[in-house]
């Protein structure tokens, strides 16, 4: 069981992804509560700048949850048609 903050938001999951490409990119993905909603936020780039930045919004836990992981699966899934196969980066 996770203790959740109400007003500040409290990281639940957390996934840092790296690709082996020339200008290292980078895709972060993360699952948090705030007031009572779930969010799936995602940030990308390269090693010197942030590309894009997305947040979607779920009411349901479970649903979130399942969004996250499948953004995952299909980031780190080694047969998908993109150029970039990103890999967990090292802790």
């Amino acid at each position: 069981m996770i203790q959740l903050n109400l007003f500040e938001p409290s990281i639940i999951k957390f996934d840092h992804l790296v690709a082996d490409t020339p200008r290292q990119a980078y895709y972060k993905v993360w699952l948090e509560s705030l007031m009572g909603k779930y969010l799936v936020r995602k940030e990308s780039g390269t090693k010197k700048h942030t590309l894009d930045k997305r947040i979607w919004k779920f009411d349901d836990f479970v649903q979130a949850e399942k969004f996250y992981i499948r953004k995952v699966k299909e980031k780190t899934n080694p047969n998908r048609k993109s150029k970039r196969k990103y890999n967990f980066a090292k802790k």
